[in-house]
């Protein structure tokens, strides 16, 4: 005989109704036939050499966790206080990477020219994140590792800064470190803004919250 299960209703109130949602608009619409079958909303920020915002769409100045996009500007940072590494170890040092031999030995190498060893990273620990670079890292029967992790160029960056400024190593993650006063300034100086919220970066590091409009400015 025919069954109905019944089913309670589900509430779609916003589990937190005190953040207001950024007000998106359509970016991109994938058709199937004659049919929309989605619609992909966001933002967009462009800005003219003086740093004045020249266009958007959407909301450009609702605050966001830039995340990885962050890290050139970190880099700026780090080399204004004084890192002077080859290209290929500064290009590491400034973005995420898969996890591979090559990107492990990098990280080493920045860390090695200034003393230290894979023990003075402080991010967290992980599988490589390049999905073939993975496969064989767990085949060869080997755990979560922080030279795996895909930002430890970045922090192996980090506690080199710490060596050369006299900085202690340990404790670089701290918001009050001075690595990280350094880190908060440029950000200000290259969005042209203060960050109006913080929190904790997946791999463990201070991530301030600041408008597209900001990164746009930034990047520019």
């Amino acid at each position: 005989m025919p069954f109905a299960a019944y089913r309670a209703p589900v509430s779609l109130a916003p589990a937190h109704e005190a953040a207001a949602l950024p007000a998106h608009v359509p970016l991109a619409v994938q058709t199937r036939g004659d049919l929309v079958e989605s619609v992909h909303y966001g933002s967009i920020a462009a800005t003219a050499a003086d740093g004045r915002l020249a266009w958007a769409a959407g909301d450009a100045t609702n605050a966001v966790y830039p995340r990885s996009a962050l890290k050139p500007l970190q880099a700026v940072a780090l080399v204004r206080a004084g890192l002077a590494v080859p290209d290929e170890l500064l290009a590491l040092a400034a973005a995420s990477h898969s996890g591979s031999p090559a990107h492990r030995e990098g990280a080493l190498r920045i860390l090695r020219l200034h003393g230290l060893d894979a023990t003075s990273l402080e991010n967290t620990a992980d599988l490589p994140y390049g999905a073939s670079e993975r496969e064989a890292w767990l085949r060869a029967g080997c755990a979560a590792d922080k030279l795996c992790q895909n930002c430890s160029g970045k922090h192996a960056a980090m506690a080199a800064v710490c060596a050369l400024n006299g900085w202690q190593v340990k404790g670089y993650l701290d918001p009050r470190h001075p690595l990280q006063q350094l880190v908060t300034k440029t950000v200000a100086e290259l969005t042209g803004e203060e960050p109006s919220e913080w929190s904790t970066d997946g791999c463990g590091t201070p991530l301030p919250a600041v408008s597209l409009a900001g990164m746009a400015r930034a990047y520019g």
